[in-house]
């Protein structure tokens, strides 16, 4: 299918558990399935829950301790965990039970580490691992197709590779919609975008650490095209689509700045982002910051 075309729309590539995930045919699947912006699927390979984890996982007194958290219908708020220093971020979640979740986090975090060496070796020189984030909150809400920016931690013109597990001890699926290929979307967003160059507030903050990294011109430019489109009512009523389905145990590994996407429901999930240069891409042509700048005429990272 010419991914150039708005008929376009992300697909699930399926590996089945037989598979040998470091064998050579797997890994250029992999490699091809992720690099096209669409998602490899391992129906069967998911991150396992210990009893215990499945317990606290499912405790909402423990994962969501104010009642506006309970009720909250739009997947928020998430846990964020940095591997780095092995902690929780802003959580409300107490000890011990904190101390078990950072194990938990630390743990998937690994396991997903794991993965995608095995299945994308000519990533793990370069890739570099970002935060863990827990998803406890139910989604009632549907999330609108977009792209992901990462606004704290810059790019810097890498991709955003995740890692997902639906880990939900109900058996309940996590759904998505998933939208047209990156050319056509950003054909459609880029004649209003905004340009804005690294400000000197910007290299400041990057210098003392606030921010992880520099905000580059893709880093903007991706904020703002992800804002039009989340904004855009009659885009996201008519743009093509298709409703795919994440059983329980399952994982799937996606370039989310590359695929659109937006979650319709589900509860409890797990995800690892990493960044990817374009370099280590076995067709750099086919990322996002190549593709921006393709389109744009303007070199992006400098």
């Amino acid at each position: 299918m010419d991914e150039s075309t708005t008929h376009f729309v992300a697909q699930l590539v399926e590996v089945s558990e037989s598979e040998d995930l470091s064998s050579a045919e797997v890994r250029a699947l992999a490699v091809k399935t992720i690099e096209s912006g669409n998602i490899l699927f391992l129906p069967r390979a998911g991150f396992t829950l210990t009893r215990r984890e499945q317990e606290l996982v499912l405790d909402a007194s423990v994962t969501l301790p104010t009642r506006k958290e309970r009720e909250s219908r739009n997947g928020r708020p998430t846990v964020l965990f940095d591997p780095d220093s092995s902690k929780i971020l802003r959580s409300r979640i107490q000890r011990p039970a904190r101390d078990e979740f950072e194990a938990m986090m630390s743990r998937f975090s690994q396991w997903a580490e794991t993965l995608v060496t095995q299945l994308l070796p000519n990533y793990a020189s370069a890739l570099v691992r970002d935060r863990v984030t827990f998803r406890p909150c139910e989604r009632g809400t549907p999330q609108g197709l977009h792209v992901d920016a990462s606004y704290g931690h810059p790019t810097e013109g890498r991709g955003m590779l995740r890692v997902f597990c639906n880990i939900n001890p109900t058996e309940r699926p996590r759904v998505w919609h998933v939208g047209e290929g990156f050319e056509p979307f950003a054909r459609r967003f880029l004649p209003t975008a905004s340009f804005r160059k690294t400000s000197r507030i910007e290299q400041w903050l990057a210098s003392l650490g606030i921010t992880k990294g520099r905000r580059t011109p893709y880093d903007k430019l991706m904020e703002d095209i992800r804002g039009q489109v989340k904004g855009d009512d009659a885009y996201q009523a008519n743009c093509p689509r298709k409703i795919v389905e994440f059983p329980a145990g399952s994982a799937w590994i996606v370039l989310t700045d590359l695929a659109l996407h937006g979650a319709l429901s589900g509860q409890y999930s797990l995800d690892q982002t990493f960044f990817v240069p374009v370099t280590s891409m076995a067709e750099p042509d086919r990322s996002s910051l190549r593709i921006l700048e393709r389109l744009s005429g303007r070199q992006l990272v400098s």
